[in-house]
């Protein structure tokens, strides 16, 4: 019975340093990104927030809070949302409330707007009735919105319907756009119409990276095409950012929590990326 205590005591410690890894402040990974079409001496910081994903016991309503007022704290020009704000745990007991998940983002602050998307995990008509009554962020669905000096455009992921080509129709040609898309792989599954920069979350980074194992979702869901950062999938930049929330399981290895904050620059003033 003893090496059943000691088994017992080695899962606890798993689960209880994985948990701290995953409630830990989000990092700030900063990342400099040549875009086409922006006017000579434009720069755009986005601060991009993905896979929030609130509810028992790693993202709780204080937390995501927290984490509000760290973005906006970076004092960014644009804020975008890629998906995922609630749903996809195990154990969230007592059940969080979809409002816990979104009436914190109305708090979020930024001159050129704050922009979401839904991913695979949200609820399409509930979500979308909230953030409407609330004013903040807005959302698109296969849409886009001109913000000035670019064109945010958006697919959807509730309905497992994402359109490339109805989410930028309309949109002049040499107008730069930046595509918000919750799942990276949705670029494989159509071709992008026009060159664009694509922001994505979805995968977590991987969450679980062990050593000798490596990403345990590999395992369980199959290889990601671009688990992280910056990546060019069927001919379209993407950077795909590892979230700050955890989906079924609570815990993080190898992939802390982050908040992406992107400097976007013409390409003659950003020429390496």
């Amino acid at each position: 019975m003893k090496w059943l205590a000691v088994l017992a005591g080695l899962v606890a410690a798993f689960f209880g340093i994985g948990l701290w890894n995953a409630t830990r402040p989000p990092m700030v990974v900063e990342v400099a990104l040549a875009m086409q079409g922006l006017a000579p001496g434009t720069s755009i910081r986005i601060a991009h927030l993905t896979d929030t994903h609130v509810g028992n016991p790693d993202m709780r309503r204080a937390r995501l809070e927290a984490i509000v007022a760290q973005v906006n704290a970076l004092k960014p020009d644009l804020i975008v949302l890629t998906g995922d704000y609630h749903g996809g745990k195990l154990l969230d007991w007592p059940r969080t409330r979809l409002e816990e998940g979104l009436e914190p983002f109305a708090r979020l602050q930024a001159p050129l707007g704050v922009i979401a998307i839904l991913g695979n995990h949200d609820e399409s008509y509930w979500t979308r009735k909230l953030l409407a009554g609330q004013g903040s962020p807005k959302l698109l669905v296969n849409s886009h919105v001109d913000i000035g000096p670019l064109v945010i455009a958006g697919v959807d992921s509730a309905v497992r319907r994402p359109d490339l080509y109805k989410a930028v129709a309309g949109i002049a040609p040499g107008r730069p756009v930046l595509l918000l898309l919750h799942e990276p792989v949705q670029l494989l599954w159509q071709k992008a119409p026009r060159p664009m920069l694509a922001l994505a979350g979805h995968t977590h980074g991987g969450q679980i990276i062990l050593p000798f194992i490596g990403n345990i979702g590999d395992v369980i869901t199959g290889k990601e095409p671009c688990p992280r950062g910056l990546c060019t999938l069927n001919g379209q930049r993407v950077f795909v950012s590892s979230g700050v929330g955890t989906s079924w399981v609570p815990i993080r290895y190898g992939v802390p929590p982050e908040i992406a904050l992107i400097t976007l620059t013409p390409p003659a003033e950003n020429p390496a990326r």
